[in-house]
């Protein structure tokens, strides 16, 4: 029965993998253990990080190690940015970075009065200095420009009052605001100043160019169809083609090219839902764009919603977008895990992928852990799956496996703390002391046993017979 259980998830596995070389899955933690780090964000020039304590609203910056790309400050509280962020539950964003001639840039949500305001914090010389645009309450969501060559950075963002409006402005004129009528879901273009979005009376992807402030352009006609996340990119695999991706229904990736450049004439090129073998995670969200030696990847988390801050189980992935010879790899932990967010960061040697993981079994209080992901995308690298290194005649192994009513861990000293959750990522049982637990009652199948103690966590597979 084990042997057959072992080989159905073994093809599972290599199913999705492709016609690339073996991969074994390298997900470790970067982050101390009772960490509370909520939505990152990556600055690729200054190889270091935004985020936002949700305890008490701070917005942070903390570099990135780089000979082991972990943070340099464990619980990521190396420079204090802001100390009055608008309360992350309320806003769903931490802090965005921004690009210009002039520097770089974070924009953010900050309070006053139970207002919310966009704020910008400019880095001057390694000092950051706060501007706060008092000139419109009732602004959520910023995201800015990220390109060095720009003139000036662009801030978009959603108006709240009455109805949610995509707005936006540019920094030399803080106080001029634009209204983009009829969008929502907007982002930001690669490498230029043009937004994607959403058409609200069709479902569609549109394209809106503020430098020619008029009606959105559709480029997508699929009745029946609506779509959701939409991104633009060039693509240097397609001649540096401009290529868009948008979410149909939640549930399947589109992806599209530019036929004629310029043209706005956008045709499918390939699309694929959920590669996950697990049925309940049929949801694809969190995607973003990434270029990587020439070649173009979609980052994704798969769930069963495409909500990443519903706090549901899930599975982080990436695919090569190719519609000759795709891959579809899943980078995450396969124990069940609540994952979110995955950000992309090329090193000089590989493409890393960070994401955020819930942690709920050590404190009352859930634990927003930073992971790092090789993706085997560049130089490959000696891999586990372990989410850190622990001595052999440490580890906390647990025995016997299969098990039919108890299990034992060898070398344990009675501080662990145990959580065993089946391959829904639903938590079956949690606690200390499990040698005192009698599973007799526990259906068969695979489970996933995550051992924390100290500062180290170690996650093992186990067959209930």
């Amino acid at each position: 029965m084990k042997l057959k259980i072992t080989l159905i998830v073994f093809f599972t596995w290599m199913m999705f993998q492709g016609n690339t070389q073996p991969f074994v899955i390298h997900d470790v933690l970067v982050s101390s253990q009772n960490a509370r780090i909520c939505d990152i964000e990556i600055d690729p020039y200054g190889k270091r990080i935004c985020w936002q304590s949700p305890d008490d609203n701070k917005l942070w910056v903390c570099h990135l190690d780089t000979l082991t790309w972990a943070l340099t400050v464990p619980d990521g509280k190396e420079i204090l940015i802001d100390s009055t962020l608008t309360p992350i539950d309320r806003s769903s964003n931490s802090g965005e970075w921004g690009y210009d001639q002039n520097g770089t840039y974070i924009v953010y949500n900050k309070e006053y009065l139970r207002k919310a305001y966009i704020a910008l914090a400019a880095e001057i010389v390694s000092t950051w200095s706060v501007t706060t645009l008092m000139d419109a309450p009732h602004r959520m969501n910023p995201h800015a420009t990220k390109t060095p060559a720009d003139t000036f950075v662009a801030i978009h963002y959603i108006s709240t009052f009455f109805a949610n409006y995509i707005k936006y402005k540019f920094i030399n004129e803080p106080t001029h605001e634009y209204w983009v009528n009829d969008f929502k879901d907007a982002h930001w273009a690669q490498d230029q100043q043009l937004l994607t979005g959403i058409l609200k009376n069709n479902h569609q992807v549109g394209l809106y160019d503020p430098a020619n402030p008029t009606t959105p352009v559709q480029l997508t006609f699929h009745s029946g169809t609506e779509y959701s996340r939409p991104y633009l990119w060039y693509a240097p695999d397609h001649g540096n083609s401009r290529m868009l991706f948008a979410i149909a229904n939640g549930e399947v990736m589109h992806v599209f090219k530019e036929t004629t450049p310029y043209s706005n004439d956008f045709q499918m090129y390939m699309s694929f839902s959920s590669p996950s073998a697990n049925p309940l995670f049929n949801k694809i969200g969190s995607p973003e764009p990434c270029v990587y030696e020439g070649q173009s990847y979609i980052t994704f988390m798969v769930s069963s919603t495409e909500c990443e801050t519903s706090c549901f189980p899930g599975e982080i992935w990436i695919a090569k977008i190719d519609s000759i010879a795709p891959f579809f790899r899943m980078i995450s932990d396969p124990a069940p895990g609540i994952r979110s967010d995955p950000e992309s960061f090329a090193t000089q040697d590989s493409l890393l992928v960070y994401y955020t993981e819930v942690n709920d079994t050590i404190s009352s209080t859930p634990l927003y852990l930073l992971k790092k992901c090789d993706t085997g995308i560049g130089v490959m690298v000696s891999t586990r799956i372990d989410e850190t290194s622990v001595p052999g005649d440490e580890r906390k192994i647990p025995f016997p496996n299969p098990f039919q009513h108890h299990i034992s861990i060898k070398n344990a000293v009675g501080n662990e703390h145990f959580r065993l959750t089946d391959k829904s990522g639903r938590t079956v049982w949690r606690g200390k002391h499990i040698e005192r637990k009698d599973f007799s009652e526990l259906a068969p199948g695979i489970y996933f046993l995550k051992v924390s103690y100290g500062n180290s966590i170690q996650v093992s597979e186990l067959i209930k017979e």
